[in-house]
């Protein structure tokens, strides 16, 4: 069997034309955006993202930087800004980090992940502080660590289509350094938009937030997130990349609705 498929990858190489080769070009997509993030129309903080995309819709690689700061009457009770870094590649319709950081300052407590992974698979974690034990929480295994991606590399949404409405086709399974849960995706519409820097398409997103480990199933913010369907998120296309990136997120609490919302955005891409 192997040497059938060798020959038809053979025989498919030859019948493609040197020009069409030649025309698979490497691009480097740049993202810079700056998010409003809001809880019941009160500006509590704002996030400033920094991300690179070098290769093509097939495979490349990527890294991001999330600086966040609180803004408005968030900063009357706290003044922790954090960070937020990872960096993988894309391949075959997945997305595989292999470095992810956060840094908080917090006063009392410093917060603090460093995180690598491997095909998807984490081979080193420190998180701080600790996963307390608790009664009731479901414990994290090995297994909750394997073929997941980190929470900034979730934002990066693999598609096919022009207008992106496949990126809402995905069950992001995520492990931020404590916890292992699901984000399931499913598309409602497309819509046009306009922010500073940005007019175009963006496929909406709702999605579904499915605890796996790390969480106490008996507490109230976790009964009330697993059931609530207040959540949606709208991406924006990137086809030479080959995914699609957040634009808005919307989440209903008993507080409020927060949003999260992009003040500016700037796309660009060039060959390399």
């Amino acid at each position: 069997m192997k040497a059938w498929i060798s020959v038809l990858l053979t025989a498919s190489l030859v019948a493609v034309p040197t020009s069409a080769i030649n025309a698979r070009s490497t691009t480097k997509t740049t993202v810079d955006a700056v998010y409003e993030i809001s809880i019941a129309g009160w500006n509590i903080a704002r996030a400033t993202l920094d991300m690179s995309m070098t290769g093509d819709a097939a495979s490349g690689r990527y890294d991001a930087d999330i600086f966040m700061e609180p803004q408005g009457v968030a900063k009357i009770v706290t003044a922790v800004r954090t960070y937020v870094s990872s960096e993988g590649q894309t391949a075959g319709g997945r997305v595989l980090p292999v470095k992810y950081r956060v840094r908080a300052e917090e006063v009392r407590q410093p917060v603090a992940v460093d995180m690598s992974l491997s095909r998807g698979n984490v081979t080193s974690l420190r998180a701080v502080p600790p996963l307390k034990e608790r009664p009731g929480r479901i414990a994290v295994t090995n297994a909750h660590k394997r073929n997941i991606v980190d929470p900034l590399s979730s934002g990066l949404l693999p598609i096919k289509t022009e207008d992106g409405r496949d990126a809402c086709n995905h069950t992001l399974e995520i492990f931020d350094g404590w916890t292992r849960y699901d984000v399931k995706l499913y598309y409602k519409r497309n819509e046009n938009v306009a922010t500073q820097g940005y007019t175009g398409n963006v496929a909406v997103c709702g999605a579904r937030w499915v605890p796996v480990s790390g969480h106490r199933p008996a507490k109230k913010e976790v009964q009330y997130l697993e059931a609530n369907r207040a959540l949606e998120m709208s991406v924006v296309p990137l086809p030479e990349a080959g995914v699609a990136i957040p634009y808005r997120v919307s989440i209903g609490t008993p507080n409020g609705e927060i949003l999260i919302t992009p003040s500016q955005m700037r796309i660009s891409s060039a060959g390399v």
